[in-house]
């Protein structure tokens, strides 16, 4: 299974950069359960690859709608119809002052009501 996130809003705070609640340990959970976890972004990849690193969580980010594979899930804050695969949304992490709650990985590998076509 390949699970791919969204960077702004789902990942990262809309308007400070900060880490979703949870969501290290999510990343973490998944990849130790064997599943593959990337990230994509509407903005510079490479800006992107630097926050990240600085955050402490590493892997592939690729600008959306150009990745080389269909991921399996796509998690994001605000789902476009042209994502491939199962399309889970969550609600926008906008700060450290206004944040969205944790995502989890039982709802991720599931068939959860936060999923909304395929």
């Amino acid at each position: 299974m390949h699970i791919i996130f969204d960077l702004m809003g789902t990942v990262l705070g809309a308007l400070d950069m900060t880490l979703r609640p949870g969501i290290k340990e999510t990343i973490s959970s998944l990849r130790a359960s064997g599943i593959e976890v990337s990230f994509w972004t509407s903005g510079p990849v490479d800006y992107y690859k630097d926050v990240l690193r600085r955050t402490g969580i590493d892997g592939e980010i690729y600008r959306k709608g150009a990745i080389p594979f269909k991921p399996d899930v796509c998690v994001d804050d605000a789902p476009e119809g042209w994502m491939p695969g199962r399309v889970y949304r969550v609600s926008m992490h906008a700060s450290d002052t206004m944040p969205a709650e944790p995502i989890l990985v039982a709802e991720l590998i599931s068939s959860g009501s936060n999923f909304y076509w395929d």
